[in-house]
């Protein structure tokens, strides 16, 4: 991981930007709410192949992640992504880390994995370094959400939740009880904020 100076400026840059509005509006989306998900195939940080087929007919969770973003470790250290998921085992949920193999934020499997056990995500974290499905979904952020439903469509695309605060709303739990319950998720699209994904320029 960083030193502790370069994650204060990493936080002050982010702090920064989210004050400033950093966000992803629906329509900047490579994929919208209704759209055919992206199908993908990508190693987890144990070198298996995991396939979106895999989990056909599921109801399926990505989370763009990365360790070295303050907003996405704040997430995982307040378990608000492990709790969200735990409360709604009917759905996969999939961490996936498109950060560029040669930016300054790349954080390497076996680090990764570090970080997952102290952090205690249990769930699957996939490596996208060459942002090939980072950029066919339209990942912005870290983190930013996407749900896919039982018939492979996207439904939902957006924030974890309206952000930090008692009153917070969880806007995927609230999509993934919508999702079991038989109806859509309302709403469907939010502006996902954090730091920006570390794509290859």
């Amino acid at each position: 991981m960083k030193t502790r100076n370069a994650v204060a400026r990493h936080l002050a840059l982010c702090t920064a930007l989210l004050a400033g509005g950093l966000v992803s509006t629906s329509a900047q989306a490579a994929v919208a709410v209704g759209d055919s998900a992206p199908a993908f195939e990508l190693l987890d940080l144990n070198g298996k192949k995991v396939a979106l087929s895999d989990f056909a007919g599921k109801t399926v969770v990505l989370e763009w992640i990365n360790p070295e973003c303050p907003v996405s470790r704040g997430y995982a250290e307040k378990k608000i992504m492990i709790a969200t998921a735990a409360a709604h085992p009917e759905a996969v949920w999939l961490g996936i880390n498109s950060t560029h193999a040669k930016h300054a934020d790349f954080v390497a499997p076996a680090e990764h994995l570090a970080y997952d056990s102290k952090q205690g995500i249990a769930y699957p974290v996939l490596y996208d370094s060459s942002g090939e499905v980072g950029r066919a979904y339209g990942a912005k952020t870290t983190p930013h959400m996407f749900i896919i439903d039982g018939a492979g469509k996207v439904a939902y695309n957006g924030a974890i939740d309206s952000g930090p605060g008692a009153a917070s709303t969880n806007y995927v739990g609230a999509a993934l009880t919508a999702l079991a319950a038989g109806k859509r998720p309302d709403p469907a699209t939010t502006k996902p904020m954090g730091c920006s994904v570390k794509y290859a320029d």
